[in-house]
This record gives C-alpha cells, sequence and structure tokens, in this order.
C-alpha cells in the first residue's frame, strides 16, 4: 500500500477524528484540522492545523502552509433536525457555510494542485439524507443533497486530470453529532404533531454505526485503487438508501409520515 498524504477537516471528534486516527495508524501522512487547534493536539498525526471552513481566509492560509496533498477528506459538518418553515437564517447561514461552501473551499484550494500533477482525490462526507429527506430533516438533507449534486459534477469534470471525487454516505453514527445541531431549541408550535410522530418512530431502520466503523470506509476510500462515486458505510445504510428509491413518491410520502 502506497502511503498517502491526506488532509482532514473536521477532526475534534467523530468520524473526523476516527479517521485521523485510522489512517495515521496506517502510516498516512494525515494532516488533522479542526476549528479548535487543543481538540487535536493528542492525535499523533503528522502536523495539527487550525481550520474553519467558514472562513475563506481561514482555508486559504491552511493551503499555504501544508502545500499539496495526495487526498482531501472534507468531513467537517453540522446537523439540524427542525420544521423547514421555523428555522431561521443565522442557522442556515452557518448549516450551508460548513455542509455546502466549507467543501467547496477545501476543494478550490487543494484541487488546482492535484489537477497539475494528473493525480488527487477527493473524499467528501455525505449522508443517508444526502439521499432521502424525512420529516424535521429538510434543510440537513438539502445541505446533503447540495454536496452529492456538486460531488457527481465535480467527479465528471476532473476526471480527465487523474482525480476522483467519492461520497462516503453513513447512516445514524454513535457520535457528538446529534449533540451539536443547529436550531436544537426550536419551539415546533404548530408542527408538534409532526415532531411527536417523528420521535414515536425509530430513528432510522438500519443499526447506528460506531465512528470506528464509519472510519474504516473512509479508509477505505482514501486507499483504493479505484472508488465509485457513492459509498455506503454498510450493507444497512444501503438498505436505508433502497427504502427511497425503491418507491414511488407516494408510497415514500406515506411511508415516512406515518403514525
Amino acid at each position: 500500500m502506497r502511503s498517502r498524504r491526506v488532509l482532514v477537516t473536521g477532526c475534534s471528534s467523530g468520524v473526523g477524528r476516527a479517521s485521523a486516527i485510522q489512517l495515521a495508524t496506517r502510516g498516512h501522512e494525515v494532516i488533522a484540522t479542526a476549528r479548535r487547534i487543543e481538540s487535536i493536539v493528542d492525535l499523533g498525526v503528522a502536523l495539527a492545523v487550525e481550520l474553519d471552513v467558514t472562513d475563506a481566509d481561514s482555508v486559504a492560509a491552511v493551503a499555504d502552509k501544508v502545500g499539496p496533498v495526495d487526498v482531501l477528506v472534507n468531513n467537517a459538518g453540522r446537523g439540524l433536525r427542525a420544521p423547514v418553515e421555523l428555522v431561521g437564517d443565522e442557522a442556515l447561514r452557518t448549516l450551508w457555510e460548513t455542509n455546502v461552501l466549507g467543501p467547496l473551499r477545501t476543494v478550490r484550494a487543494f484541487l488546482p494542485a492535484m489537477r497539475e500533477r494528473g493525480a488527487g482525490r477527493i473524499v467528501n462526507i455525505s449522508s443517508v439524507a444526502g439521499r432521502r429527506a424525512m420529516p424535521l430533516t429538510g434543510h440537513y438533507a438539502a445541505s446533503k443533497h447540495a454536496l452529492e449534486a456538486l460531488s457527481e459534477s465535480l467527479r465528471f469534470e476532473v476526471r480527465d486530470f487523474g482525480i476522483d471525487v467519492v461520497l462516503v454516505e453513513p447512516g445514524a453514527v454513535t457520535s457528538g453529532f446529534g449533540a451539536n445541531r443547529l436550531a436544537a431549541d426550536v419551539d415546533p408550535g404548530p408542527y408538534a404533531g409532526v415532531v411527536a410522530r417523528a420521535a414515536a418512530q425509530p430513528k432510522a431502520t438500519a443499526p447506528a454505526q460506531t465512528c470506528e466503523e464509519v472510519a474504516e470506509v473512509v479508509v477505505r476510500a482514501v486507499e483504493a485503487e479505484r472508488v465509485p462515486l457513492r459509498m455506503p458505510t454498510s450493507a444497512a445504510v444501503a438498505g436505508m438508501i433502497r427504502e427511497r428509491t425503491g418507491r414511488s413518491d407516494e408510497e415514500f410520502e406515506e411511508w415516512a409520515t406515518r403514525g
């Protein structure tokens, strides 16, 4: 296996942290990044760097500091669970700045050197929500749908330059991600019934995976000679996606809104 120089965003906890650790353990030169440098100094990676993907100047400074990389792993993200109508602009700006514009900023910063070298890989951490939207997940799903569309188009655009783009698609993960959701304190108001029904439903039809299990898929996405566009993180997660793709709109609506 060839060692690669890999930059991973959002390494303070969860999947990003687990991915950085596993990649470093396997001999890769890992550049771990996070908004708070003190949260990653213990990782034992080649380099730990402070990075805020919502800040263009921060992204540019990191790109200048670390130079070219073989693989870019866009993991930094924020969650949001609330009725579509009730989410304010500030929360939405943070969501889209992190989940969509953040990966675009890092791609713009590191892709040119990959193109000049004629090799590279971009791994974008998406979600089951990138391919299906459930009640209360509209805004989060919209951001992940956007990331999926951008990644698919980018893959087609850069393949002639020897660059791969791959989406890793987790389902539920046992991490602190849910506790870090935006708009968590929104009063549901007229949507109290929707919230109650959603709370009564199973959170997912696939068992939650550990961060380490998802990180194993990230490692495969980094190391494989060839990668598909999309990599669900388990067979059960792939089944969750088929729950949407295998149903008509009417059938899925009935399933998704059942009491």
